[in-house]
């Protein structure tokens, strides 16, 4: 009886599993553009967006801005119907904030391209609860992956802490540019494996039963 007690403590004070879950937002959207606030899916995905430029849900190949008005990524069927696009400008940013640490993400940017003055450079940066940087990706324009209306997938795994932020940056060689950024398909992995704080009452009712079990052998002997 005290052994099964034990163990079922202990579990307790360890459970807890990896929640993996995808984005493409792709429900609840009509039309060709969709200003959002940023915070609507940290409920279901534990995920915020933010971005100085704001941020819109657009429809692939409508007449609003985000990919490129009127055009589809490569290849066409990439993003679905639709994706999440920052404001434009001569620097564009996405921001994504985690409410639990996540040990894996990835997603992908489209239409990183450009030459000369106007060749794009694109920064991810994932960063840990206190803002150390666990790992840090570049791709610009030439890039092999990367290119006019080219999907391009971007990861993080393997690194040294939990993922609490990913900070895009988006500019051009010549700073003058207007650029903006294509996002869709995000894949994260909530880390939820962290041991659970026990319950105030808990220590005193496992120092009870074991007690209870040393008062027993005692009187057995």
């Amino acid at each position: 009886m005290n052994k099964t007690f034990f163990i079922a403590a202990a579990a307790f004070l360890f459970a807890g599993t990896a929640q993996a879950a995808l984005l493409d937002f792709e429900t609840g959207y009509a039309g060709n553009k969709t200003a959002i606030v940023g915070d609507e899916f940290e409920a279901a995905f534990g995920v915020t967006f933010s971005s100085a430029g704001g941020l819109n849900i657009v429809e692939v190949g409508g007449p609003a801005d985000g990919f490129v008005p009127g055009d589809t990524p490569d290849p066409v069927d990439a993003f679905g119907s639709y994706f999440l696009t920052s404001g434009f400008g001569t620097v564009t940013q996405l921001v994504i904030d985690y409410t639990l640490g996540a040990s894996e993400a990835s997603f992908e940017v489209g239409d990183i391209d450009g030459s000369g003055s106007d060749l794009e450079e694109f920064t991810f940066v994932a960063k840990d609860e206190f803002g150390n940087v666990l790992s840090s990706q570049f791709v610009d324009g030439n890039d092999a992956d990367a290119g006019d209306a080219a999907v391009t997938k971007i990861g993080f795994s393997g690194l040294s802490g939990l993922i609490s932020k990913i900070e895009i940056t988006g500019t051009t060689f010549g700073g003058t540019r207007k650029i903006g950024i294509a996002f869709d398909n995000f894949n994260t992995t909530l880390d939820t494996t962290t041991p659970v704080p026990l319950p105030a009452a808990l220590p005193l009712a496992i120092a009870g039963v074991g007690a209870l079990g040393f008062v027993r052998s005692r009187r057995k002997g």
